[in-house]
């Protein structure tokens, strides 16, 4: 039996930012980046105005990968998080076949998240690089090339405008169980990881890692053994 894996990245990143995770994989998990209008392979379509046009976009990957596979599983950090949680309420209310496993990193729950809105796209560009920079998870070599900049900065920006402007509103637990990923020293994640438990009637799990908000490069070994663990063990969705 095969599952295939569904992974959206964070703000700036492509479908790429996962494909080195190939190799690392058990034999039994297929690997299904998604790629994201307007960067990697989409480069010069338009940007989503807003997360409910991500979800449109997304949604026939997701059941094209749902309905080819023995069981598929979700897979998002930071942003992705966002993304996976409004795609899984768009399967639900749709009718649609809920995955077997969700992968949630890199970002708090969805209403302590919404306590401090950051307007970050707004910036001035010297004062958007350094938030870029006190982030992390970007190489230095990018800060030090303009034209690599030009063309990563409007990427960055509607990323950053689609999380700042994003509206959460409280809907029924999700009837499924979430995993919960976080480095230990990632100051970007808002409030307790643990109230992620009431957005599912099956809970949460967390696993936390060494590392800030890029654990997920930094350790990039440990969160796919993990990922492997629960999935060539993961019971049928709830």
């Amino acid at each position: 039996m095969t599952i295939s894996l569904i992974c959206l990245p964070y703000a700036g990143g492509s479908a790429q930012v996962y494909k080195r995770w190939t190799n690392r994989l058990h034999p039994g998990v297929r690997l299904v980046p998604a790629e994201l209008a307007g960067r990697g392979s989409r480069m010069g379509e338009p940007f989503y105005a807003d997360t409910a046009e991500a979800v449109r976009d997304l949604l026939p990957l997701v059941l094209e990968t749902a309905l080819g596979s023995d069981s598929y599983a979700l897979f998002g950090h930071s942003m992705g998080s966002l993304l996976v949680y409004e795609v899984l309420h768009a399967l639900r209310e749709k009718g649609f076949p809920l995955p077997a496993a969700v992968f949630l990193s890199g970002r708090g729950a969805p209403h302590c998240e919404q306590e401090e809105v950051r307007r970050t796209h707004t910036l001035p560009d010297d004062e958007f690089l350094e938030e870029l920079k006190r982030l992390g998870g970007m190489p230095d070599e990018l800060f030090q090339h303009r034209e690599l900049l030009d063309m990563f900065m409007p990427i960055l920006r509607a990323d950053f405008k689609l999380i700042g402007e994003y509206e959460h509103r409280m809907r029924p637990p999700l009837p499924l169980r979430l995993t919960i990923l976080s480095g230990k020293d990632d100051d970007c994640v808002k409030g307790p990881l643990g109230e992620w438990e009431r957005y599912a009637t099956g809970g949460c799990e967390l696993m936390l890692f060494e590392g800030g908000h890029f654990f997920l490069d930094e350790r990039e070994r440990d969160v796919v053994a993990v990922i492997n663990k629960m999935l060539t063990e993961a019971p049928a969705p709830i």
